[in-house]
């Protein structure tokens, strides 16, 4: 009930379907999880953060700036490698997403 809880409050504040949103919150728990942060404390912690942010940004952007995003070594941290990760293996819908992000 708690996924279906979070998953409905993020549904009523962001218009993204309802298939984004479940990997934006599958992505998150990795940032958590990898970060041993609590999503209550994930703001206060750069890697968590930017992992956090990531999730969504990766979900959003277009194939070339993933691509781009990902690649950049001295920009992406541990958690925007944890979020690349995390969408490199999860996207399937988005083939040339895909394929950028197995590049990076």
């Amino acid at each position: 009930m708690a996924l279906l809880g979070q998953l409905v409050l993020v549904a009523s504040t962001d218009p993204l379907p309802l298939a984004q949103q479940l990997r934006i919150w599958q992505c998150r728990q990795r940032c958590y999880h990898q970060t041993d942060v609590s999503p209550s404390l994930c703001h206060a912690r750069p890697d968590c953060y930017m992992c956090h942010d990531y999730c969504r940004v990766l979900v959003v952007a277009e194939w070339s700036l993933a691509r781009s995003m990902c690649a950049d070594r001295i920009f992406c941290s541990r958690g925007c490698r944890t979020a690349c990760q995390f969408h490199r293996l999860h996207t399937a819908t988005a083939a040339p997403f895909a394929n950028a992000l197995h590049k990076a």
